[in-house]
């Protein structure tokens, strides 16, 4: 994966996403989504029912499990990325 392209995946997205600008991104549906936000797949922070995703934290986390993500793997949950 070419970073620009990934510059060009996330260019139109604001700063904070939301889990619809997810599904859209990786087209995943909502329940793929909501559980990999649940289980700390993706970089996330929930406070009470809104989730707080950070576009940047979201892009370099594409960039480092590009190879998973490029098989169709659901990346794994790695304790420094637990909060």
């Amino acid at each position: 994966m070419d970073p620009k392209y990934l510059e060009a995946l996330f260019a139109k997205y604001p700063e904070r996403l939301t889990p619809q600008d997810l599904e859209e991104i990786f087209g995943l549906s909502r329940n793929t989504v909501y559980r990999w936000l649940q289980t700390g797949v993706i970089p996330a922070y929930q406070v009470e029912k809104t989730w707080l995703i950070a576009r940047d934290q979201v892009k370099d986390w594409v960039w480092e499990n590009r190879n998973t993500l490029k098989k169709g793997q659901t990346p794994e949950v790695h304790d420094e990325d637990q909060p």
